[in-house]
């Protein structure tokens, strides 16, 4: 075997980072991250139009120049090495590409010990200097870190081309300044556990001190905090929080102004949804994974997730820390939860609002619950009751997986979903996805095998599957799997 040696072109490759698809704000975000995992607890950004450019000025440890050199690499960390609940970095690229993405130069200046160095890139000399940072001379950028000279980092973006047209200065000014405000909104929304929780500071052209907004509105006492729940993945050994509120009702709001705020700046409807939290940061808020369609009744209801940076495979986490895709094992625990929300968020947002103070304990007897499925509703059993849960801890796998079948029959054939008073789940014509196909198969599967290994006969158990309203959409399949179980 013989090797050859193909390094990528630099300037190419830089140019193309810059296409990754940052905003303004989720790029200053992601610059943020750096200065939180440096221990920061006072950053400073300003847009400064007359020089053209924008520093994040931070006070968090800073870097040795060894250390500087190091971080200044494309892809400077390993993305599956295990990291610290402080670290919010992925691939350590997301600092670089992010200020790629509103300017040609991106400088770093940092001091620790009272000692300052400088490294930059600058996309104008990669072409003829290729993958060499450049150092500027001792004191060109001292400036930025006039407040915290003994320890900390200010990342300089300049030749802001995605920004300022220097053909259309009074548009750009325009459009500058108007970024300032979304970048502002954005970090009060993404990093507001972070004010909140541990007191950091966010500055934002030196005089806007940036206040927390909080999603859930946890200060309203008539704000419903559900039962929240922690799952184990065994694999990669990492436990998610699923929790999820329902906001108070408008007349519950001490007034308009109140009520506005919590909207959101996107407005209720867009502000609906799962909101996704890594390491206390916030990626992804906003959406319902395509499991359901946002509706006005749905308003209310905001389902906080949290998981640790150990999870970014489970998640498909990209580069941006902006997207993400649920993890099949976590699947029905989301669907249920947003089940439960929504019912109570529809049920508020049609009342004056119910007051309920801290977190909603479940009755002995909601032993039923209302779903949704494809626009739907119908009864199924509460498997989170607490009468079940004993139950279920008592029994070996065999044991809840028999007990499992049975409660299966009971939500298809209970009386008042064989008379037609309640049922208006139509499943022959509900759309399925591909992953709930493949479960209901595997759950046809495994009832079939308890009720044949109890006695039943092939017949007996083809006829019960065929009659459940939940496989209706697969009656072709039943027979097959039933004829495949062996004895």
């Amino acid at each position: 075997m013989s090797i050859y040696p193909s390094m990528p072109q630099a300037n190419l490759l830089l140019q193309s980072l810059r296409s990754v698809g940052y905003s303004e704000e989720t790029a200053v975000a992601d610059i943020v991250d750096n200065a939180i995992s440096a221990d920061a607890d006072k950053i400073v950004i300003n847009f400064d139009w007359a020089n053209k450019c924008i520093s994040v000025v931070d006070n968090g440890y800073g870097m040795e120049e060894a250390e500087l050199y190091k971080n200044m690499q494309i892809g400077s960390s390993d993305p599956t090495q295990m990291r610290s609940s402080k670290d919010l970095g992925r691939f350590g690229m997301g600092m670089k590409t992010a200020a790629f993405s509103l300017g040609r130069k991106v400088s770093v200046i940092t001091s620790k010990n009272n000692k300052i160095s400088n490294a930059s890139w600058d996309l104008d000399k990669v072409e003829q200097i290729g993958w060499n940072l450049v150092i500027d001379d001792e004191g060109t950028y001292d400036s930025f870190l006039n407040n915290f000279r003994d320890h900390g980092t200010a990342v300089v973006i300049s030749v802001l081309d995605n920004l300022v047209n220097e053909s259309d200065l009074t548009k750009s000014k325009k459009h500058f300044y108007s970024v300032i405000q979304k970048v502002a909104e954005h970090l009060r929304l993404v990093f507001h556990r972070f004010i909140s929780e541990d007191g950091l500071k966010i500055y934002v052209n030196s005089e806007q001190e940036l206040s927390a907004w909080d999603p859930f509105i946890t200060k309203n006492p008539a704000t419903q905090e559900l039962a929240d729940e922690e799952v184990w993945d065994p694999q990669y050994r990492t436990c998610t929080n699923i929790q999820p509120y329902v906001l108070p009702h408008k007349t519950k709001f001490s007034s308009d102004e109140e009520y506005e705020e919590a909207a959101g700046i996107k407005g209720w409807n867009r502000h609906q949804g799962i909101y996704i939290y890594r390491n206390r940061r916030l990626i992804i808020y906003g959406t319902w994974f395509d499991i359901i369609r946002k509706e006005p009744a749905f308003n209310l209801a905001r389902i906080k997730i949290d998981i640790s940076s150990d999870a970014d495979e489970d998640w498909k986490i990209d580069i941006k820390k902006s997207r993400a895709s649920l993890p099949i094992y976590l699947r029905d625990r989301i669907i249920s939860a947003i089940d439960d929300c929504t019912t109570r968020s529809t049920k508020v947002f049609n009342s004056r609002g119910a007051y309920s103070k801290g977190p909603v304990t479940p009755n002995l007897d909601f032993v039923w619950e209302q779903t949704r499925n494809n626009g739907n509703y119908f009864f199924r059993i509460n498997k989170k009751h607490p009468l079940l849960n004993s139950i279920r801890a008592e029994l070996d796998d065999d044991g809840r997986n028999r007990l499992k079948a049975y409660l299966c029959l009971i939500e298809n054939f209970a009386p008042f979903m064989r008379n037609g008073i309640v049922n208006t789940l139509n499943t022959g014509e509900a759309k399925k996805d591909d992953f709930q196909r493949q479960k209901d198969l595997t759950d046809i599967k495994s009832y079939a095998t308890v009720f044949k290994r109890n006695g039943f006969s092939k017949e007996e158990i083809i006829e019960t599957l065929e009659g459940m309203a939940s496989y209706y959409y697969l009656v072709d399949e039943i027979e097959k799997i039933v004829g495949e179980i062996n004895d």
